[in-house]
């Protein structure tokens, strides 16, 4: 079975594309009610840098990673001084930092791509051997400070560079009760939730991390009924995805809705079903994320919120997460991802008071005004090819040339996904001896010779090799 497929098509899958209303950028002008990372603003690196340095008696601090070298110094400095306590709950799950599909969950691309995880250990080794106090809870994904008990600083970014000097993202003190709310939280965490407690060194180049069993309770967490934190603590409390739920169920005009990656949707049914009751109330609701077609899961649960009837746009570098209706406003560390972090992780949110409200609302209007991305439902091929057109210009990338008739071929017997090939965008990929093309949630092997791609086995789904469109005038699939 022959198909033929022409630049003219539309896809039957939703995509982000190239937003036609974009307004030109302007770095949006934070202040001390939100603090920002964005292009040509690291305000909140500044704070960060701060709350180390200002720290007096004792230092806590909560991150899924840690390698920014300004920051690394800063802990590490205050750490040699020997008069404030530091305490960092962190990742150290093997299975988690080795793992690249796991790790794309948690990090974005352009984290990914600095050698993450060597340069998080070798930073909290360090510390460790310089006093710091390190212990790590399988789950961890929260990303906080507490100064000398009183002083709280929620955001969205890991202490990586990319999300403290590229990646949009969002940051807010708390008041003092919240802050002090917010220690016992990390105290009980680290006292109790850590499954990794301690170095062993064996060599110089090898160490062992201490493993101990968890003994946690929900009644040991602090109850924040009357507090203004939220949080998530795997399967004992999810009262952060509870009152994202909640603001949804209770707008009367609109909500604002950003995140970096939306997975796994149909593991979130209340949300789902907040989402279609709001719809049908006739309340606007409009979501800002990553604008990542290469990233199948992703695309699923933003052509579902498309279908229900949100607006979903979208920008190359966004990391923030936050909701906001009419009346109320929370930032928050977590995901839209229904297998990692709201129902089973541990994540922290934070309901802000009026006037941070405002701000979060002026700069949720203003994401969405100059957003790169659209996503829309059926786009033409054309207007996906130009998107990834203008993504790789913005982002350096060479993509290799093909002809502009091309074909893909078969090895006999090879299943295939005859639905992901010609519904999909195309996507080719190659390692220092092989090429692979990707359609949809499937991988194949292939060979490449004069404008014909022919596919020799489905793989196992690769994370950590640059992938590129696969753009044509006409596509002939040859089915076996």
């Amino acid at each position: 079975m022959e198909k033929i497929i022409q630049h003219q098509d539309p896809f039957c899958s939703g995509a982000f594309i190239l937003n036609p209303n974009q307004e030109g950028y302007v770095p949006f002008k934070d202040n001390s009610l939100i603090y920002l990372t964005q292009e040509n603003n690291e305000g909140l690196k500044r704070q960060i840098l701060k709350l180390i340095d200002e720290s007096q008696f004792v230092l806590k601090i909560c991150s899924f990673i840690i390698t920014d070298k300004e920051v690394f110094n800063a802990i590490l400095n205050k750490a040699k001084q020997h008069r404030t306590a530091i305490f960092i709950l962190t990742q150290l799950d093997d299975s988690k930092l080795k793992n690249t599909s796991e790790l794309s969950n948690y990090l974005t691309e352009e984290e990914l791509k600095e050698n993450t995880v060597q340069a998080h250990l070798y930073c909290i080794k360090t510390l460790y051997d310089n006093g710091v106090h390190v212990r790590a809870a399988t789950t961890a994904h929260a990303k906080f400070i507490v100064s000398d008990r009183s002083i709280g600083f929620l955001t969205s970014a890991n202490l990586t560079t990319p999300s403290l000097v590229l990646n949009t993202e969002t940051g807010v003190y708390l008041n003092q009760t919240d802050a002090m709310d917010l220690d016992k939280l990390f105290d009980v965490i680290f006292q109790r939730g850590t499954r990794y407690r301690q170095y062993i060194t064996a060599t110089k180049k090898k160490n062992f991390i201490g493993q101990s069993d968890l003994n946690i309770s929900k009644e040991q967490l602090p109850n924040t009924e009357h507090a203004l934190i939220r949080y998530t603590y795997e399967q004992l409390t999810h009262n952060l995805y509870e009152e994202i739920v909640g603001m949804i169920c209770l707008a009367e005009k609109y909500i604002y809705l950003s995140t970096y990656s939306i997975v796994g949707l149909e593991n979130l049914p209340e949300f789902q079903d907040a989402i279609t009751n709001a719809i049908a109330r006739n309340i606007r609701i409009y979501v800002f994320c990553r604008g990542m077609n290469y990233r199948n899961d992703h695309l699923k649960a933003c052509e579902w919120l498309n279908r229900a009837g949100c607006h979903i746009y979208a920008d190359l570098y966004n990391h923030s997460k936050g909701i906001i209706s009419e009346s109320k406003g929370m930032i928050f560390t977590a995901n839209i991802d229904g297998n990692h972090g709201l129902i089973n992780g541990f994540e922290v949110g934070y309901i802000l008071n009026e006037q941070q409200r405002m701000m979060m609302f002026e700069l949720h209007k203003y994401l969405i005004s100059s957003s790169v991305y659209i996503f829309t439902a059926n786009p033409i091929r054309q207007h996906f090819f130009d998107t990834y057109s203008s993504y790789e210009k913005t982002k350096g990338i060479s993509a290799p040339v093909f002809p502009q008739q091309i074909s893909i071929t078969m090895r006999s017997g090879l299943s295939v996904n005859h639905a992901e090939l010609l519904e999909r965008p195309v996507f080719y990929a190659q390692t220092k001896d092989q090429k692979f093309l990707q359609a949809g949630a499937s991988l194949y092997k292939c060979n490449y010779h004069d404008g014909t791609f022919h596919l020799i086995s489905k793989e196992i789904m690769k994370y950590d090799i640059e992938k590129y469109i696969l753009k044509y005038f006409n596509l002939k699939i040859q089915f076996n």
